[in-house]
């Protein structure tokens, strides 16, 4: 559905924001970007906390919310609050519409034995907005050596997880 209809709904006259600024009609509110993408944003928020985080983050969101309103703000709130990761540009994705495309290249150094990734990431301007910031996207990456075993990554000398 995201791919096929999301992102359609995304680079069309109608592309908005997950929380837009402005509403006129609330029926008009009720969209793709809102449902699918919201739901694939909290998605990629739990996968950049892991499983604890993202659960002491629903816990803290609950107990500071449970039965009143609360806004995209507040449970990003209550994420950053409980796992101590700032969050900060991760808050675009509700707020800047779109859908980033990302360009991947690699080089690997035999001599170095040094596998480079390079991830550039642009987002076409939109009807609503037409200068885009970058957004934090979560990768997924596993290395394999020729008997199938995990390379352990590094980032600048550092494990990366």
């Amino acid at each position: 559905i995201v791919r096929g209809a999301q992102f359609a709904e995304d680079a069309s006259p109608m592309a908005h924001p997950i929380r837009p600024d402005q509403v006129i009609e609330m029926n008009n509110f009720y969209t793709l970007t809102v449902y699918e993408k919201g739901s694939e944003v909290i998605r990629m928020m739990h996968t950049l906390l892991g499983e604890e985080n993202f659960q002491k983050g629903m816990k803290l969101y609950f107990d500071r919310h449970d039965g009143s309103a609360a806004t995209c703000d507040d449970f990003v709130q209550a994420m950053e609050d409980a796992s101590n990761v700032d969050l900060s540009q991760f808050r675009r994705w509700y707020s800047q519409s779109g859908t980033p495309v990302l360009t991947v290249r690699d080089d690997y150094n035999p001599e170095l034995e040094q596998y480079t990734l390079h991830v550039t990431q642009h987002t076409p301007a939109t009807a609503d907005q037409k200068e885009k910031l970058p957004l934090h996207i979560p990768l997924d990456i596993e290395l394999y050596d020729g008997e199938g075993k995990v390379i352990p990554l590094q980032n600048n000398g550092h494990p990366v997880h």
